[in-house]
């Protein structure tokens, strides 16, 4: 048996950023807030697809999670991202054993919670994909991950482990996605990191290289949706409406309750996560922020 003793700090509703932020403390002895590396990609993106259902694709929440985020924090945190996903789940199960061998934790991505037996809730009970957790370690039976939600490591027999990370999530990821978080030369200005972080995806948004990312992207929208009703039979049309539901969740993406029975029971505003977001700003300020921030979660909140 082999288990790395990461620090580890609980954070409900965290899982994508929850095991970078235990790994960040590992090597620095800091900790820089989960709500403030999550939250800060909140935007808009108009995803088109012409061969796929829906072939509009609409992102009101943050898009902070999977690849995208774990290469937007690296060069400003300072490690090297070893990424994969697609491939068998007994090739991905010896890549990952051999990067914990050699001390590089690996985040295990888009894992369906109904194959979870530590998560009682909803175990063999309801389908929660996508959910996000840190290796720290293995042995013949299992692997050993800490869980956003969780105090203790926690077992994932390699039977439950393979039914869960089986299936893509939501084009965001194909099955058996991982990364291995390698630090190399470690930014330890963690109020440096987040101020640099903030003001490059702002430019970004205001500014964006491509048509269906931030400001460029919403304007596409407002074009382009008038049209959609004759654009797309009603079947599709449901397709693109539902998907833009799910995606405008304030803690995860799933639809609300009127609209889909099986409910993670969180709780979950509609607000597409700028009321995170808004919130994190007035909390941090103080530690890693500046006056700006308080006019900036006046704003967000009323986007919210």
């Amino acid at each position: 048996m082999k288990i790395f003793e990461i620090p580890h700090n609980t954070a409900d509703y965290q899982c994508p950023v929850n095991g970078l932020c235990d790994i960040y403390e590992w090597k620095t002895g800091v900790r820089i807030p989960e709500e403030l590396v999550s939250y800060v990609r909140t935007g808009f993106m108009l995803i088109s697809q012409k061969r796929v259902n829906p072939p509009k694709m609409i992102f009101m929440m943050s898009m902070s999670i999977g690849k995208r985020l774990f290469e937007f924090w690296s060069g400003r945190m300072g490690y090297r991202l070893i990424a994969s996903e697609g491939k068998t789940f007994k090739n991905a199960l010896s890549d990952i054993k051999a990067l914990i061998d050699i001390g590089i934790p690996v985040i295990l991505f888009g894992l369906d919670m109904f194959y979870l037996a530590y998560h009682d809730k909803f175990y063999n009970k309801i389908h929660i994909p996508g959910h996000v957790v840190l290796m720290v370690g293995y042995d013949e039976n299992a692997v050993y991950v800490v869980d956003n939600s969780k105090i203790r490591v926690q077992a994932i027999p390699y039977s439950d482990l393979e039914m869960a990370w089986k299936e893509n999530y939501f084009n965001i990821s194909k099955r058996n996605a991982y990364f291995g978080i390698d630090f190399l030369e470690v930014e330890r200005n963690t109020a440096c990191i987040i101020q640099k972080a903030y003001k490059d995806i702002s430019h970004d948004f205001l500014n964006p290289k491509v048509g269906f990312y931030g400001i460029k992207g919403i304007d596409k929208w407002i074009k382009e949706f008038p049209k959609w009703n004759k654009q797309y039979d009603s079947d599709i049309l449901k397709t693109i409406y539902t998907h833009h539901a799910r995606f405008s969740g304030s803690v995860l993406p799933e639809l609300p309750a009127g609209l889909d029975k099986n409910q993670s029971q969180l709780i979950n505003p509609h607000r597409g996560m700028r009321d995170k977001l808004a919130s994190s700003l007035t909390g941090y300020r103080e530690l890693f922020g500046n006056m700006s921030w308080e006019l900036a979660s006046k704003h967000l909140n009323k986007s919210g």
